[in-house]
């Protein structure tokens, strides 16, 4: 069983284009490997620079996506995590029957009270503190309930879908 034998990718476009108009979060769905399969919304600028580096995008997104879709996989649950650079990132875990199939995942808003990770994004992109700063402040708010009530609901909609 694979992502588009649950919905095909028109339907799995939508719940992605739901994830970046209701969270101002790039959203994606992968495999049961954590391949990206589809995905929707730009990332804010310090993601796409973040991104934009072998180095630190392996350290910063890859690990996160891997460590947390790991732990979704085995509680069979949403997990809302904040990630190395310090951005809010969720992941939800997609069984067919108890096949897990792979993932819906979002990324890249700070959460008021949690301080971005300077002085780690310095160290794996290895740009100035200046640059950095100002990254920083194009990164978009979010809210944490909200997070968790979308991610909750998704989770129950695509289950009840299947």
């Amino acid at each position: 069983m694979e992502m588009y034998d649950i919905k095909p990718k028109e339907e799995w476009q939508r719940v992605l284009d739901t994830v970046y108009r209701e969270l101002g979060m790039p959203s994606a769905i992968t495999d049961k490997e954590n391949t990206v399969l589809q995905v929707s919304g730009q990332r804010n600028p310090l993601c796409s620079k973040i991104r934009s580096i072998k180095e630190s995008s392996a350290f910063i997104c890859s690990q996160a996506q891997q460590f947390m879709a790991k732990e979704t996989k085995k509680k069979k649950r949403p997990i809302i995590d904040i990630c190395d650079a310090g951005m809010s990132k969720f992941v939800i875990p997609v069984y067919y029957q108890s096949d897990f199939v792979g993932t819906l995942t979002g990324c890249g808003v700070s959460i008021a009270g949690e301080e971005l990770e300077a002085f780690l994004i310095e160290k794996s992109t290895k740009m100035n503190e200046q640059d950095i700063e100002e990254l920083i402040q194009q990164v978009p708010q979010g809210d944490w309930s909200i997070i968790s009530e979308v991610t909750q609901k998704l989770f129950h909609q695509i289950q009840n879908d299947i």
